[in-house]
């Protein structure tokens, strides 16, 4: 068997595209295969930000075009990369990411993580989602079969796209195995790295106002005001800015109690490990997510999670996680300060998070994936 496999997310996106696309690629290959197996990624021209692992039975290609920046990648993805793959005799394509390149001889499978800009518009810049409305739908129909990452995204796609539901296998995606505990002097070592406080409400991911994140600020803002929390606990931000933040700075900047709050900007690795096991409370009210990795990662790192109790986070949280209304700012603030005071609640969370954590394992993944992946070679 014979995977070709769209590369560009492995190799350049920080987002639950990239880690996605290299949980994928990486657990497909750690599997013990008793037949031949192999896998061509395909890897975007010049620098990347993630290197490839390595593998005896992974092959990489390299993209080649003159065009500059994206309309050259783009050029090469949807022109280029269909000849590439039928010149060759792969068993199966997959394009990890919403999009299929075009019309090649092979099976396909495309993975859909989540179609938010058919929910949310106004979240998105007008060209790209008209481009997501019109490429993501086109390849959804044009797959041999869809994974998708929940059963909330794989109704969007039954209801906005009118795909069956018998080409719509759900397979939930995994952890990274970065996200393991630290010890004590690891922990010392981050918490003096980045000045964090004894007590404090973490948030992770971008920062856009489908996130949430003005609100869960108003209801930390409440919570100090009034009293209702020590005024020790403080409010981090981690994440890079996404479309439209300028609003959600303003509106924070303009709280009694902005000294309060951190903008750390983007953390990986060890160091976000650390940021997540020291947490008092993981908040994650977000307005929609195709699955929502922070939850799962908070939980495996033994951070109690406050979740909204829409979209595909019931499904990512379980029974692990206390979700809320995220349009309430009093439903998030009341949810805030049960977790940061309430230590009975707040262990039973943590002990059902670490349970409820361990069921996604790249294995399981890479299992559940390989199985659609023969239902479909020739």
């Amino acid at each position: 068997m014979h995977i070709a496999i769209d590369g560009k997310r492995y190799f350049l996106n920080s987002s639950g595209l990239g880690r996605y696309s290299r949980n994928l690629v990486n657990s497909l290959l750690s599997l013990e295969h008793k037949e031949e197996f192999f896998i061509t990624l395909f890897r975007p021209k010049g620098r990347v930000k993630f290197d490839a692992s390595s593998y005896p039975q992974l092959k990489l290609i390299t993209a080649k075009y003159f065009l500059p920046g994206d309309i050259g990648n783009g050029f090469w993805r949807f022109v280029k990369l269909p000849k590439l793959i039928n010149a060759k005799r792969y068993s199966l394509f997959h394009g990890p990411s919403h999009v299929l390149p075009g019309r090649v001889k092979c099976p396909t499978i495309v993975t859909m993580l989540d179609l938010i800009f058919l929910r949310f518009p106004r979240y998105f810049p007008m060209w790209d989602r008209n481009y997501y409305k019109i490429m993501f739908k086109k390849s959804a129909h044009r797959a041999d079969h869809i994974i998708s990452i929940s059963k909330v995204t794989k109704a969007d796609l039954i209801n906005f796209f009118g795909v069956d539901e018998d080409k719509v296998s759900v397979v939930y995606p995994a952890l990274d195995d970065l996200f393991t505990p630290l010890v004590e002097h690891q922990l010392e070592e981050v918490k003096a790295k980045f000045g964090l406080p004894e007590y404090y409400i973490l948030y992770v991911g971008n920062i856009e106002p489908r996130k949430n994140i003005l609100r869960l600020a108003q209801a930390f803002d409440y919570l100090v005001s009034s009293g209702r929390i020590s005024e020790e606990v403080q409010l981090l931000i981690v994440g890079q800015k996404g479309w439209f933040y300028k609003d959600i700075f303003a509106g924070i900047n303009a709280l009694p109690n902005r000294e309060k709050i951190t903008f750390m900007g983007p953390v990986f690795g060890q160091n976000l490990a650390g940021i997540y096991q020291m947490a008092r409370v993981m908040a994650y009210p977000s307005m929609f997510e195709g699955f929502g990795y922070p939850v799962l990662e908070a939980m495996r790192l033994g951070a109690p999670v406050l979740t909204s109790r829409v979209s595909s986070l019931p499904e990512a949280g379980g029974d692990a996680a206390f979700l809320i209304e995220p349009e309430s700012i009093d439903d998030i603030a009341s949810g805030l300060e049960k977790l940061i005071n309430d230590e009975s609640l707040r262990e039973d969370l943590i002990q059902r998070g670490y349970k409820h954590a361990q069921r996604f394992t790249a294995e399981k993944m890479a299992r559940q994936t390989m199985a659609i992946y023969k239902r479909f070679v020739r």
